[in-house]
């Protein structure tokens, strides 16, 4: 079937049983509903039916999500394994946050403060900050260490670390 041939009523059965939970791939293996390479062109092509399919996503995401609470009354009630539970749990949570990313997503959170100025100039403070305890903590390791550790201090002699490293004198 080609997505311009059939009907638009059965785009919108398609998108009803999407909505009410049911996997896009299940519902293109029926004869009678459109298959996924008519649906994948519809969505490329109709920026509409782009927009209905991907509320209609949205809601299949929110019946998924429902289904936590069945597998919870299934857990409690002892009809279902809590380590199997867990599983399906999980998946049916990525699930959800995928397709309703703004109701079940992850939730990344920045907030960002300054003491007056903008973002760029925080950003500089911070960096200008970086440098000072880094210059400080070099210095201070200097101060600590025997001049006979220090690279650079006293000059290396190439020759003579070979020679001590290859036990020639």
């Amino acid at each position: 079937m080609v997505a311009h041939k059939l009907k638009e009523e059965v785009f919108d059965e398609f998108l009803a049983r999407i909505a009410a939970g049911e996997s896009g791939r299940k519902v293109c293996k029926e004869k009678s509903m459109p298959s996924w390479g008519s649906v994948w062109k519809k969505i490329r092509m109709e920026p509409d039916f782009l927009a209905r399919y991907s509320a209609a996503l949205e809601s299949r995401g929110m019946v998924l999500a429902d289904d936590l609470d069945d597998i919870t009354r299934g857990v409690l009630t002892g009809m279902l394994d809590p380590a199997a539970a867990r599983v399906a749990a999980d998946i049916i949570k990525w699930q959800a946050a995928r397709m309703t990313p703004k109701v079940y997503g992850d939730k990344a959170h920045m907030t960002v403060e300054t003491k007056g100025g903008g973002f760029i100039e925080e950003l500089k403070r911070v960096e200008d900050a970086v440098k000072a305890k880094t210059a400080e903590m070099l210095t201070d390791k200097r101060d600590t260490e025997d001049d006979a550790l220090r690279a650079g201090d006293g000059g290396v002699n190439e020759d003579q670390v070979n020679n001590d490293v290859s036990g020639a004198t």
